[in-house]
């Protein structure tokens, strides 16, 4: 049998145990005669700006002698004046330079936010599927799923969330949600925030795919429409715009909390060469690489999407992403999710589980397929294959 992995941050306990000896894998971490990988959450290789990278080494590296020394705690000015201009850019966002906290990937990001807010016992407030449930696991012995509806997170959820088990922060990733795709309308996080101010929960806002967006309406985000309060505390990558190996994130905050959330940042000093390389790429090239990534990736969207009605059809339900990276299906027959995944493994495609986003790891009858990664042709095939094995599951379970 083939081998899942958690190629987004680690191998899955389930994948280690179904690990077999000798098994080769690719760069991915899938292995190599995969019909279609679908897991991998990652930059398309055409999304790469290889050839601008050299030219920012060359440009950044000559007579840059920092940029081979221990770097600032809190990360290279370059780079924070980047994504302060980034922010102003996209979104007319003016934040000074105490408010941001340069990372090892938005995974450290969340991992020390998570970790300031939240100790051992206390509960984590999470989506109602979320990428974050792996970081939660490390975190907290307690995290609470909240459901969503078409909007977002439903608010009488929230409110009774909050009201009788009071979580120590509220994480969520609004727009262009990883794993469900979707994005909290304009109104629902307007919604959300009252109800968070209201019980005193502070807001953890995981921002990873803010920029690739495709078409539709892409709402403020939560950090903005709070208007500077202090309760949303709001992460960010380079991994999607850059690649994932450039493992350059960030954090905004007030700055009395950056203060607090520092000294759980033990790297000393995240990569003054990769952060280099990154500022002097997006000073040159920020805008038009981001359009050419919204090109990208919207056409693989919608390669997905063609595929999705023409072999899956009513055999699951999914929403029509405006940005990100992923579709989530919901089974009509959810009982038959793990056969299915199983079908599709041995059919040498692979997809991922719901269950991996939940910290109950109720799989939900859903499957997550990510579009960003794979090659058109996989794209087609992985989802023809996939319709085929649901229908196979449903003749073999009557």
């Amino acid at each position: 049998m083939t081998t899942t992995f958690d190629i987004e941050c680690c191998l899955s306990d389930e994948a280690r145990q179904r690990a077999e000896p000798g098994t080769m894998v690719s760069a991915s971490g899938a292995p190599e005669d995969i019909v279609a990988d679908l897991l991998v959450g990652q930059p398309a290789n055409e999304a790469l700006p290889l050839e601008q990278m050299v030219e920012a080494a060359r440009n950044a590296l000559p007579e840059n002698y920092p940029a081979l020394l221990y770097g600032r705690r809190k990360g290279s000015l370059e780079l924070v004046d980047v994504v302060r201009e980034k922010l102003r850019v996209f979104e007319g966002l003016e934040v000074d330079r105490d408010q941001i906290i340069i990372t090892n990937g938005s995974g450290q990001a969340i991992d020390m936010v998570l970790r300031t807010f939240v100790n051992r016992d206390q509960i984590i407030a999470l989506d109602h599927a979320s990428f974050g449930a792996l970081f939660v696991r490390r975190v907290s012995d307690h995290g609470a799923h909240v459901d969503w509806d078409a909007d977002g997170p439903r608010v009488d959820a929230l409110d009774e969330l909050f009201a009788t088990r009071e979580p120590a922060v509220f994480y969520t990733i609004p727009t262009f949600q990883n794993p469900m795709g979707t994005t909290i309308t304009r109104e629902r996080r307007l919604e959300v925030l009252e109800v968070c101010h209201r019980h005193g929960v502070p807001v953890f806002e995981d921002d990873a795919y803010y920029e690739l967006h495709y078409d539709g309406e892409r709402p403020p985000s939560l950090y903005e429409l709070d208007g500077g309060t202090g309760l949303v505390t709001r992460a960010g990558t380079f991994s999607k715009i850059l690649g994932a190996g450039i493992r350059l994130g960030w954090i905004l905050t007030s700055p009395a909390l950056a203060d607090r959330i520092l000294p759980l940042k033990t790297d000393g000093g995240t990569s003054p060469f990769s952060s280099a390389l990154a500022s002097e790429f997006m000073r040159e090239h920020m805008e038009e690489q981001i359009a050419r990534l919204q090109d990208v990736y919207r056409e693989r969207r919608d390669i997905m999407l063609a595929a999705l009605e023409q072999h899956i059809g009513d055999l699951a339900t999914w929403v029509r992403p405006n940005g990100g990276f992923f579709f989530w299906l919901t089974l009509r027959r959810p009982e038959l999710l793990d056969d299915v995944i199983q079908r599709c493994e041995r059919a040498g495609v692979l997809v991922r589980s719901g269950a991996i986003f939940r910290v109950d790891s109720n799989g939900l009858g859903a499957i997550r397929l990510a579009f960003s990664h794979a090659p058109h042709d996989q794209l087609r095939t992985g989802v023809e294959v996939l319709g085929r094995e649901i229908r196979a599951s449903i003749a073999a379970n009557p």
